[in-house]
């Protein structure tokens, strides 16, 4: 059967129905239930902290200018028994009362309305039980962002992008010669530098053999034999 208008339950409750599975379903309370598991949903906030302040009065907070009635996430007091959700005011700030018992905290979660580093951001409360209200710690983490990355010793970061750092790193290209004519060889390594190591072995032993080189450029260097190798006789590697 098809609704061809809008149904009116009249306040009373549907009962009965199987978890959606598609798209276009309706879903149950047990899985809505199941979706925010361990989340306590608060209103949100206007904005959140990104340093210790003074919960009192007008102020601007990550750039936005907070009044009196706003909802504050606070997460960065020095002493973190501090941190919590507060309504300004212009005298004393007080907690708000969806966030000022143990039991509202536990799980907190809430969504950052503004701000220049913190808005769109969704913040959790992720201090464990016991907790006592202005005794406790309370630990805010973001949630639903990527990681942040520091570049260690060889890699570099910019904006979006982690690449090897090449002024650290030594990269390496490698190519078999010989045609059994030419005596002069020229190797592409594509390296961008004239700082290069150039080795030469040959296939068949694995031996080394020590030849005249040059680097003739930036990404190739030029390989000069007493004798034309043989076919795919050498293998050379180039470092740098």
């Amino acid at each position: 059967m098809k609704f061809t208008n809008t149904i009116d339950a009249n306040g009373f409750k549907v009962t009965g129905m199987a978890d959606g599975t598609n798209p276009q379903d309706a879903v149950t309370k047990a899985q809505l239930d199941a979706a925010v598991q361990g989340y306590s949903w608060k209103a949100p906030v206007r904005a959140a902290t990104t340093a210790n302040i003074t919960l009192s009065g007008a102020q601007t907070i990550d750039g936005v200018s907070i009044v009196a009635g706003d909802r504050v996430l606070v997460k960065n007091q020095t002493a973190g028994a501090g941190n919590g959700i507060y309504i300004a005011a212009a005298g004393s700030w007080a907690r708000a009362t969806d966030m000022d018992t143990a039991a509202e905290a536990l799980g907190a979660a809430v969504f950052v309305s503004e701000g220049t580093t913190q808005g769109n951001q969704v913040w959790l409360m992720t201090t464990d039980a016991p907790i006592t209200i202005g005794t406790t710690a309370l630990v805010w983490t973001q949630v639903g962002a990527g990681t942040s990355y520091t570049a260690g010793t060889g890699i570099s970061i910019s904006g979006g992008v982690i690449a090897v750092d090449t002024s650290v790193v030594a990269r390496k290209a490698s190519a078999t010669i010989g045609d059994g004519t030419a005596t002069t060889i020229t190797v592409t390594h594509n390296l961008n530098t004239q700082d290069v190591a150039v080795s030469v072995r040959e296939v068949s032993t694995n031996a080394g053999v020590i030849a005249d080189w040059v680097a003739n450029g930036a990404n190739t260097i030029q390989l000069t034999f007493g004798v034309a190798p043989t076919s795919g006789q050498y293998r050379v590697t180039v470092t740098g």
